[in-house]
């Protein structure tokens, strides 16, 4: 028997999306990622879905370039309250 050499499947690649700077992790030196550890903060975070309007999503689009900082990071920090909202009486 002749060991030949396996081909693979060439499956079309998707074109991937060009990140913004926002959206690209932040490489901290000595520190390596690893799965199932945090990073950051002293928890890991979980996957969480969220309906939003078209006008929401563009808002917070907004918000977090604005920040420099990914969506996700953005509601995580309002969620720890480093991002404090206010209260506007009258939108209208």
């Amino acid at each position: 028997m002749e060991n030949k050499p396996r081909q693979k499947s060439k499956k079309p690649r998707k074109k991937s999306k060009i990140r913004e700077l926002r959206e690209k992790k932040i490489i901290c030196k000595g520190l390596k990622s690893l799965r199932g550890q945090p990073e950051f903060y002293d928890e890991l975070k979980k996957i969480v879905s969220v309906s939003l309007t078209p006008t929401a999503i563009e808002g917070l689009n907004n918000l977090s370039r604005a920040y420099m900082i990914s969506r996700s990071e953005l509601i995580e920090r309002i969620g720890r309250y480093v991002i404090q909202l206010i209260k506007v009486e009258n939108l209208d």
